[in-house]
């Protein structure tokens, strides 16, 4: 019995005795981080190979742009990123999808204009932040009703102004994703009509960073630990994971309630996140967003070496 727990203090020891290799990440400024707010919360990374420390931007775009200039390790990027940055010349790669949602774009028009399907867009001013699932949910919606982008009077804004251009009468409608949408609805209440866009459109976070050498591989190996430690906690604890969330966001608990049902925390890679990738591009593509002259294989944008080491079964890649 001595022996036995001799030998368990000696492991203990070399895990608590581990080196650490200090990383940062930007984390995009949305509830579909809540696993890195959770694993902060709850010292997860403590158990991991890495110290973290979070530089936090609004929207995924930006913690791309943050990877991508090398002044942070890894970010967190939606599929629609991506996707849109896989027509550039950049290399890089996403390593995990923690969470994903079917509803986190939202068609916001004013319930004024009577604006009752998509065939009501026609002509109209549409606020969206081009180059992101803004954009490309618009697009979607317009070719359902056999319109294009072309029919539509198209204006970029930043995430965090598409509300400010909306309310000062500059477009007739936005397409902000959470939390942006629910703060439109929150200020303007009933002076908005929010569209049933769920379902429409898949949209996931991933952790990404450049491509991967080995040692960037076991760094990304030591943050999926951490996440996946997260999200076993989210999946027992949600109320608690809630309350987390809306201290770290300093958000309405009203606004979690709001999306927290969309959410589907969970690690993995798989076909779907491919295909996702490669229909955006083709469709950035024709909207000539990018520098390349042709779409390059999905594939080459996932790396699957670190969460295979950590979660196998979580690795379902056929294509």
């Amino acid at each position: 019995m001595i022996v036995g727990v001799g030998v368990c203090y000696f492991y203990l020891q070399q895990a608590w005795s581990q080196d650490k290799y200090p990383i940062t990440i930007a984390v995009s400024k949305t509830p579909l981080s809540t696993p890195f707010y959770i694993a902060k919360a709850i010292d997860a990374f403590d158990q991991t190979c890495v110290t973290v420390e979070y530089d936090e931007v609004m929207g995924g775009h930006a913690a791309f742009e943050k990877v991508m200039s090398g002044n942070v390790d890894f970010g967190t990027s939606s599929d629609s990123v991506i996707a849109f940055q896989s027509l550039t010349a950049q290399s890089f790669v996403t390593h995990a999808m923690f969470v994903q949602s079917d509803n986190d774009v939202k068609l916001i028009t004013r319930a004024t204009d009577n604006i009752e399907s998509t065939l009501d867009l026609k002509g109209k001013r549409i606020g969206v932040t081009k180059g992101t699932a803004s954009e490309y949910i618009l697009s979607t919606l317009l070719a359902i009703e056999g319109l294009t982008i072309e029919d539509v009077e198209l204006h970029d804004y930043k995430p965090e102004q598409l509300q400010q251009g909306f309310s000062h009468d500059e477009v007739d409608a936005i397409l902000p994703w959470e939390p942006f949408a629910f703060q439109a609805r929150q200020l303007l209440q009933n002076k908005v009509k929010i569209h049933d866009t769920k379902s429409l459109s898949t949209l996931s976070f991933n952790l990404i960073s450049q491509t991967a050498d080995s040692l960037l591989v076991e760094k990304a190996e030591c943050v999926i630990q951490g996440l996946r430690i997260a999200i076993d906690y989210i999946a027992s604890n949600p109320e608690e994971s809630k309350k987390i969330v809306i201290d770290q966001l300093n958000v309405d608990p009203a606004f979690i309630e709001w999306v927290w049902s969309d959410y589907i925390f969970k690690l993995s890679l798989n076909n779907s996140l491919i295909l996702n990738i490669k229909s955006q591009a083709i469709w950035a593509k024709g909207a000539q967003i990018g520098g390349l002259k042709s779409v390059q294989n999905s594939e080459s944008f996932i790396d699957s070496r670190a969460l295979s080491k950590v979660d196998p079964g979580s690795v379902n890649l056929t294509l």
